[in-house]
């Protein structure tokens, strides 16, 4: 399935102890995006939203923003990102994956197991129209069972456009 999401990241910029003169830390501290579910059950009736938050506060910065090459700039940033993926509706989409739920009505609320890892070759930053690619299939699962993988995203391209 494919869904277009729409949103925004913010990131305060830290030191990185590691490599002062060439990279800095990012510390996400806003990371929100939605989009809509296609199909659904009618012409009338959507199938529903998916929205992407960010888990928690980045106490931890593990996000990195380096530069790779002097003349002419160029840089990689690396994006170190733990969700909560809420899907409002799910009956459509839990039906085409030929799941059968007595809670089809209730949102379902996923996270990630392992962080996900966004890799962006930029020419500035911030990035302006950049597309970063997943580097790691990141898999879902719900919160209270954290061994039982429900979905997996094997590709999730981001088109970056600045402040």
């Amino acid at each position: 399935m494919s869904v277009d999401f729409r949103g925004g990241i913010k990131v305060r910029v830290d030191v990185n102890p590691d490599d002062p003169v060439n990279s800095v830390r990012l510390r996400v501290v806003g990371h929100r995006v939605s989009g809509e579910l296609p199909g659904g059950d009618s012409a009338n009736q959507g199938g529903g939203t998916i929205t992407i938050e960010q888990n928690d506060i980045d106490v931890d910065a593990k996000s990195l923003l380096k530069l790779t090459q002097r003349f002419p700039p160029r840089y990689e940033q690396i994006m170190v990102l733990s969700f909560t993926m809420t899907i409002d509706q799910p009956g459509d989409l839990l039906r085409r994956a030929g799941v059968q739920s007595r809670k089809a009505y209730e949102p379902l609320v996923l996270t990630t197991k392992d962080p996900a890892l966004l890799v962006g070759k930029l020419t500035q930053f911030p990035p302006r129209g950049d597309l970063y690619q997943l580097q790691n299939p990141v898999d879902l699962v719900l919160p209270d069972d954290p061994d039982t993988t429900i979905a997996t995203i094997q590709k999730f391209p981001v088109k970056v456009g600045g402040l």
